[in-house]
């Protein structure tokens, strides 16, 4: 299956599951508010950001509520209407939603000037690329849209997921998987998908050379029908 197949499918996934209801994320993540609490607010309190991959727009409200000048883009159409649901609640302008776009799937490039951000968000979304190449590809781009200095902050599924010890049907590669799953009582029954999955912290860094590493960390939980959510946090910066 060819990259741009892969992020195709997994858009069309994304798009049936936010259409059926399965998937409405209406809070920032703990981990990018504890970012932008312990590390932001005294290096970066204010600027462009972009969230790449911003789904229903949870984590951009947290940087427009903090001052933020945000966009974001995604490539399911359906996240717009996310996006407007959330500001709503929050009580922010609607006219925020001018600064978020739906991009092609197998786009290698971004509607931004070089330079245009301070700091890029993409959180739990590099692994629907599905291969190294894709990733290493984005990366380049986000690269060139990153002022010198811009921070990144990069969420990477790690092998401990649950995904991949009880639900990883077939490895494409050695870090390319289909994940599939199958149990009629899991919240997400039904879901398919291919991911890349990062194996140690010496594979994130590679992976991510296009920036000096600021930090390296991880995020993990276990609850329910979760056995382990394990991410790795890349938090790099664009060389000057």
């Amino acid at each position: 299956m060819d990259t741009s197949t892969v992020v195709g499918a997994n858009r069309d996934t994304y798009q049936d599951l936010y259409a059926k209801g399965k998937l409405f994320v209406r809070y920032p993540m703990d981990h990018v508010i504890r970012f932008h609490a312990y590390y932001l607010k005294s290096n970066m309190p204010g600027g462009r950001v972009l969230d790449y991959g911003c789904g229903s727009g949870n984590n951009s409200l947290l940087f427009i509520q903090q001052g933020y000048d945000v966009y974001g883009v995604d490539v399911a159409e359906v996240a717009l209407d996310q996006i407007r649901a959330n500001l709503e609640m929050y009580g922010l302008d609607t006219k925020h939603l001018d600064r978020f776009k739906i991009i092609a799937p197998d786009t290698n490039t971004l509607p931004f000037e070089d330079g245009f951000f301070d700091l890029i968000v993409a959180n739990q979304v590099l692994y629907y690329l599905g291969t190294e190449n894709r990733i290493r590809t984005l990366s380049h781009e986000l690269s060139r849209c990153l002022r010198p200095g811009g921070l990144v902050f990069f969420t990477m599924y790690g092998a401990r997921h649950y995904y991949f010890t009880h639900h990883t049907k077939r490895i494409h590669d050695s870090e390319t998987c289909e994940v599939v799953i199958e149990d009629p009582s899991h919240r997400l029954y039904g879901l398919r998908e291919l991911v890349y999955v990062v194996r140690d912290e010496e594979h994130l860094k590679r992976l991510f050379s296009d920036f000096e590493c600021v930090n390296v960390g991880y995020f993990d939980m276990c609850m329910f029908d979760v056995k382990s959510n394990f991410h790795w946090i890349f938090v790099g910066r664009k060389p000057e």
